[in-house]
């Protein structure tokens, strides 16, 4: 092989060589420049209009929020709201949440609260199940004991109401009580059972001057509204009655099949970024 033969093979071999170390500082610096994974801690404001016909008790609003498994948020607001006004907890009643392209988790909400009549604590509950019943025989009636409802005043036959005992209203200050305990119970257990999907975008967050709003009103029905979309889901009675027993749900709702009351109840709308109607999210 003459010389200039091999000098041109390895003038060859020295190009793709080079070729070769060009492309993978290309590939390097690319990948040097890449954004870092990101996902933003962000802080929402939650205010409580009441939208029924009815007073609703002091002390007796519970807002439980659960961003995944990454933020808990249990929320008591103090005003007595007749039917029109709204109690914004002078700003104070917050959330966290994330964005981001790394951001992958859900809200949850669940909304508990009892009406001036105290005859009955309500609760959003999206399933419109058995789920409820669950946790509130696993966890919610042991807490509410008889011994600690009297002293609370929750009832004069205690609660559980001693068997013959008359049915009585609960009493004023108890039914906050044993509203709180109860809401707890729900915001304690690792599931999201009776708690409803309600997103929350970046502007939402509070720096922008965002109010979530949680709407309670007539026939079941509460609302979630914040400037990224809207949802609506059914609350229902969980009604304290004299044989020990708890009874859920309202009858004109639960006049109803589950399918209807959800198609007819519960949806979701998001509008920010472009996106319209979801469809009805149950939970």
């Amino acid at each position: 092989m003459s010389p200039s033969v091999v000098m041109d093979k390895m003038q060859k071999k020295a190009l793709f060589l080079l070729t070769i170390l060009c492309l993978y500082n290309l590939v390097d610096n690319a990948l040097a420049q890449k954004p870092e994974p990101r996902k933003d801690h962000r802080i929402a404001r939650v205010r409580v209009i009441n939208n029924s016909k009815m007073n609703i008790q002091a002390d007796s609003i519970k807002v439980g929020h659960k961003y995944s498994d990454v933020y808990k948020n249990f929320l008591e607001f103090n005003k007595a709201l007749a039917p029109g006004e709204t109690d914004n907890g002078n700003g104070n009643m917050r959330v966290s949440y994330e964005t981001g392209f790394w951001a992958i988790g859900s809200d949850w909400w669940q909304i508990t609260w009892v009406f001036s009549d105290a005859k009955a604590i309500y609760q959003t509950n999206p399933k419109n199940g058995q789920c409820i019943l669950n946790i509130l025989e696993k966890a919610a009636l042991p807490a509410l004991s008889a011994a600690a409802a009297a002293i609370a005043g929750v009832a004069a036959c205690g609660f559980p109401p001693i068997a013959g005992c008359a049915a009585s209203p609960l009493a004023a200050a108890g039914a906050a009580v044993a509203a709180g305990v109860i809401a707890k119970a729900f915001f304690n257990d690792e599931s999201t059972c009776g708690f409803k999907m309600f997103m929350l975008r970046s502007e939402d967050e509070m720096s922008n001057g965002a109010w979530v709003t949680i709407t309670i009103g007539e026939g079941g029905k509460l609302s979630f509204s914040a400037p990224s979309g809207s949802a609506t889901t059914v609350y229902e009675q969980i009604a304290l009655l004299p044989d020990g027993t708890t009874r859920v749900g309202i009858p004109e709702l639960m006049a109803s099949t589950d399918t209807e009351l959800m198609a007819a109840t519960d949806t979701d709308t998001y509008h920010a970024h472009g996106v319209g109607p979801i469809g009805n999210n149950v939970m």
